[in-house]
């Protein structure tokens, strides 16, 4: 869910960096990439307090609809999505604009010339040469959200933790290294599997692994 939260927020976005000026791109850019210059603890707590109970946003959705007073933001699977999104779309908004920002212009022109609409130009011919960007993307995030461990455990549920929680339960609570290290095992060959995957799917293209 969160890859393709990703991907979805990081196309318009991407073509957005894509089309812009190199002022407005810049000033985009630093909006994108500031939660790396942040730490993922912190990143993490301050949408603990924004999505509280009390918190801003909370507070936000009860003055416009009282009959939402009663909702809950925090420590279940919706907050966990917001802050995964949050942390992990430039993942996905950096391969897209590196991709689209090479997409010759004249070939959408050319298409709309011959008589293709907007919908089927896009799709068929501008949205075809952004698929290596939206591959990398994907398993940039998915590989990187498999392996999350401090965002599930702050921001979400009993219901909400991923494998990495379970790992060091394993090792640090329950002592048990056999259960862990066979659930690290899952985790490398799932990894494995899908850097394979896209190594065959991008072989001879931009993103084709060594």
């Amino acid at each position: 869910v969160t890859t393709i939260l990703c991907l979805l927020l990081a196309f318009p976005l991407s073509y957005l960096l894509a089309a812009s000026g190199p002022k407005l791109r810049l000033i985009l850019f630093i909006f994108i990439l500031l939660p790396f210059w942040t730490s993922i603890l912190v990143r993490s707590i301050a949408w603990v307090v924004l999505l509280q109970a009390n918190g801003p946003v909370t507070s936000l959705i009860r003055s416009i609809s009282p009959v939402l007073s009663d909702v809950e933001l925090v420590h279940n699977r919706f907050g966990v999505y917001v802050a995964m999104v949050h942390t992990l779309l430039p993942f996905a908004v950096l391969p897209l604009y590196s991709v689209m920002v090479g997409i010759p212009r004249n070939l959408v022109r050319a298409a709309s010339s011959l008589g293709a609409g907007p919908l089927r130009t896009f799709f068929r011919v501008y949205l075809p040469q952004t698929v290596p960007g939206l591959a990398a993307g994907g398993l940039l995030i998915f590989i990187s959200a498999l392996g999350y461990y401090i965002t599930p455990a702050l921001v979400g549920g009993a219901r909400d933790q991923l494998i990495s929680y379970y790992i060091a339960l394993f090792v640090n609570k329950t002592v048990n290294w056999g259960m862990a290290a066979a659930l690290s095992a899952v985790l490398i060959a799932i990894i494995a599997i899908l850097g394979v995957l896209f190594r065959r799917l991008s072989r001879g293209g931009q993103y084709a692994l060594p």
